[in-house]
This record gives structure tokens, C-alpha cells and sequence, in this order.
């Protein structure tokens, strides 16, 4: 870990925060594809370890419970493609895309390295795909909230999920209709901690 990185850690825990927390603990039956550890993803490379996990900050977890939880009873589960970061891939990640509103400049940080942000979708209940309006990482205005075009059903789906993170207190990104924000985190700092479960 980076000088800085160790000392906005220390400084983050002695604040009374809790570090990161297995998503799947908080949703047991979380579907995890995370995308950047294999090759089905923009940057057409794995960037993550092979068993990398799902790691959200606590209120990010418990909100995460929440959204799930109202879904369930819709007949949906919750499919998650991406959620910690660490800030070498946020690098990786922008030299490819330097479009902010799309990739945050890592000099800043993303949310995602902060722990603070969530890319998902619906599955239903026995996992399979449902149709939504577009693939993930689709930098086209058809993955903005507010594209009206595709089908009717991809469109319901795209407002349920909606409707279950914004009743979790989640905050919509309006360019990508699977990535949610906790609210109040730009002032957290950006993480280095290990995906893999310690040995």
C-alpha cells in the first residue's frame, strides 16, 4: 500500500469506520460475475484476480440487503458485475475511456475504489438473464436512464431495479443504468485492500 493510501486508511478507521464487507454475507443469494476478472468486459482483459469478491463498504451492504430483499418478492435476485476497484485499474480503465460521466479520472477516484459504488443488474429467481436495455458497459445514450427506445420489458426491468436502490437510499449515475452510488462519499478515501479472502 501507497503511503498516502496507508494513511487515509488509518486516518478512515480511527474516524469509526468499518472496512469492507463480503457482499455475499449481507445477500446470500447475490449472484457474483465480476466482470474485470475475466476477459467480457470493455477493456477485453482480466484486470482482477480470478476469486475476486464482491467488497462494498457496510452501509453499502446493508443497503444493498435492502434493494434485494424488496426485488425478491418481484420475483428477482440481484446480479452484481462490479463494486470495489482498486485505483491501478481505475488508471487502466481511463486510459482507455477518458470520459468522465463514464470512467472517473483516477486522479480523483471513483466511488468504486471507495467501496461506495455498485454496477448490477436482475436476474430472476433461478438466475437467469433478464432483458434490460442494454449489455453492461454499453457507452451509448441507449444505456442512459432516460433512453426511451428498446422494448417495453427492458425498459419495466431498467425502472424496477431503479425503483428497489433508490428506495434503498442509492444514488442513480444517469449515463449507466446498472451503476449506483452511495450518497455523501466523495470525501472518503480511495482503498487499497485485498480482493482475495485472507489466507
Amino acid at each position: 500500500m501507497l503511503p498516502a493510501a496507508k494513511l487515509a486508511m488509518t486516518l478512515w478507521l480511527a474516524a469509526g469506520s468499518e472496512p469492507l464487507v463480503d457482499a455475499t454475507e449481507a445477500v446470500p443469494d447475490l449472484v457474483v460475475d465480476m466482470r474485470y476478472a475475466t476477459e467480457d468486459n470493455f477493456l477485453k482483459r482480466k484486470v482482477y484476480p480470478e476469486d475476486a469478491r464482491c467488497l462494498l463498504l457496510p452501509d453499502a451492504a446493508r443497503r444493498l440487503k435492502q434493494a434485494a430483499d424488496v426485488l425478491r418478492p418481484k420475483g428477482y435476485r440481484v446480479k452484481v458485475y462490479d463494486c470495489y476497484r482498486p485505483r491501478a485499474v481505475q488508471w487502466e480503465m481511463w486510459k482507455l475511456v477518458p470520459k468522465p460521466g463514464y470512467v472517473a479520472n483516477p486522479k480523483f477516484g471513483s466511488n468504486h475504489n471507495r467501496g461506495a459504488a455498485v454496477d448490477l443488474t436482475l436476474v430472476t429467481l433461478e438466475g437467469a438473464a433478464v432483458e434490460m436495455p442494454t449489455a453492461f458497459d454499453d457507452f451509448t445514450p441507449a444505456a442512459h436512464h432516460g433512453y426511451k427506445g428498446g422494448t417495453e420489458a427492458s425498459r419495466k426491468h431498467r425502472q424496477v431495479l431503479l425503483e428497489a436502490m433508490e428506495g434503498a437510499g442509492f444514488l442513480r449515475n444517469k449515463m449507466e443504468w446498472w451503476h449506483y452510488d452511495l450518497p455523501g462519499t466523495k470525501k472518503m478515501p480511495v482503498l487499497d485492500v485485498p480482493f482475495t479472502k485472507p489466507g
